[in-house]
């Protein structure tokens, strides 16, 4: 299986922070998915479980130790969620091509998420210290 960071429209904003060493999506923490009726698109805003082995010096500086990234998926095809019901949602999440589609799922005891899109992309990539 690819890595997911090979689905993405432009890779460089992941590639230029963790540059070989590609992250997990495994126990990430979503803090937000946002439904847009333009697109339409899905965004999705997540802490990664892994820290760079060397990041920017200015998060060295302000002792961020969490990258948070927005992942867009666009051009939605097909949706399907349940059990969005808690207050904290550590999931993993796995991305693979499926007839020239992207398809993203998400899941955890309680939440499972299922999307088919065109597109794939990080919307932002944002670091900051978590006690």
């Amino acid at each position: 299986m690819k890595p997911w960071t090979d689905y993405l429209v432009n890779a460089r904003h992941i590639d230029s922070i963790y540059h070989n060493d590609k992250p997990s999506l495994n126990n990430v923490d979503i803090h937000e998915i946002i439904f847009h009726r333009d697109g339409p698109k899905i965004s999705i805003r997540m802490n990664l479980n892994e820290f760079p082995a060397s990041p920017p010096p200015k998060w060295i500086a302000q002792k961020f130790n969490t990258v948070q990234i927005i992942l867009t998926l666009v051009d939605i095809e097909d949706v399907s969620m349940s059990g969005w019901v808690d207050t904290n949602y550590i999931a993993n999440i796995t991305i693979e091509q499926v007839n020239d589609k992207i398809c993203m799922n998400v899941s955890n005891a309680n939440l499972k998420l299922v999307i088919t899109s065109s597109f794939l992309d990080i919307e932002s990539v944002a670091a900051y210290m978590r006690k």
